[in-house]
């Protein structure tokens, strides 16, 4: 499981107020030593600012990492030159060659990365996932972490990317939800569609497929808040093709007790459905429950239930 173009972050005017979180903005005592304090918190680990880019509405991400503009143009992402940081500590460098340790242990037990999920490996290429949930209730308490809620899809045997769209909590330098359509990581950088703001109680819809039946090369990753009608969508290639289905996953960042989650459990996802790359619907998908926290405190009674159409979460 895994978990910019011309101009940085810090730079890009139309993202500034919506840059992914600092680490510099957790706890001092929740930040995991080794990782740069300016590096960023994403679905997918610790980046460098200058290896996280976001991709505008209406643009295209391609497999080398370029991006196809509106008028047809492209414009050429710059290097990653920076190593990053998955959150069971591996470092990554650009190249995609990796090591352990990275992280040194924490002053305190605390949560970085996948909590629980239901998931399963396809035995053919997978063309569509769509599923529904509403945003839970704010955590009761507030100190810089960060909760991630999202369905996806990966490649097999070879993981290359992690096609999700992502409702956050505290994800933008706010404690607000926003949502978001990630991919990630081509040459050492993650890409994520200008996020959106969205209120607890909303219904959301995540919607991740092929840009039409039997054609997979150009991917589209919709977050909509179904209750405003406001969305944001990546488009962009896979990498590959993808057999690694997640109905709905669990991710979080700095948290260190339960009352960090949201405040309502179970979040279920509902209305689940796959299909196959001509759009036909898988009738009963085998999901699996994972508690990629394993033995980690804090233990939040974790609890992944299903259905074929349907994955609730407890803690």
């Amino acid at each position: 499981m895994l978990g910019a173009c011309g101009v940085s972050l810090a730079a890009d005017s139309t993202s500034q107020s919506f840059a992914p979180k600092a680490l510099s903005e957790f706890e001092a005592s929740l930040r995991p030593q080794g990782v740069p304090t300016d590096y960023v918190v994403t679905p997918n680990g610790f980046f460098s600012p200058s290896c996280v880019q976001r991709v505008q509405e209406g643009e295209t991400l391609h497999a080398d990492g370029s991006i196809e503009l509106p008028n047809g143009l492209t414009r050429t992402p710059a290097v990653c030159a920076q190593p990053h940081y998955r959150f069971d500590g591996t470092r990554v460098e650009p190249n995609g060659s990796f090591f352990m340790p990275a992280i040194v242990a924490l002053r305190q037990p605390t949560i970085n990365g996948w909590v629980e999920d239901a998931n399963y490996s396809s035995s053919i290429n997978i063309g569509k996932i769509v599923a529904t949930w509403k945003v839970p209730g704010t955590p009761a308490k507030q100190s810089g972490q960060t909760d991630y809620f999202f369905p996806g899809l990966e490649q097999l045997p070879n993981v290359e990317s992690i096609l999700q769209p992502v409702l956050g909590y505290d994800a933008f330098s706010g404690t607000v939800w926003t949502l978001s359509s990630w991919n990630c990581c081509v040459s050492g950088t993650t890409y994520y569609s200008g996020p959106i703001n969205v209120n607890a109680g909303d219904t959301i819809l995540g919607t991740t497929q092929c840009k039409a039946a039997n054609s997979c090369g150009t991917w589209t990753i919709t977050s909509k808040d179904v209750t405003t009608g406001k969305s944001t969508t990546l488009s962009t290639s896979p990498y590959g093709n993808l057999r690694w289905v997640f109905g709905g996953v669990m991710e979080v960042y700095g948290v260190s007790s339960c009352n960090q989650l949201p405040a309502s459990s179970p979040l279920t996802y509902s209305s689940i459905a796959v299909y196959n790359t001509a759009f036909g619907k898988i009738a009963s998908p085998p999901w699996g429950a994972d508690y990629p926290i394993g033995s980690t405190s804090p233990q939040c009674s974790y609890h992944v239930s299903t259905t074929s159409s349907s994955v609730s979460l407890r803690y």
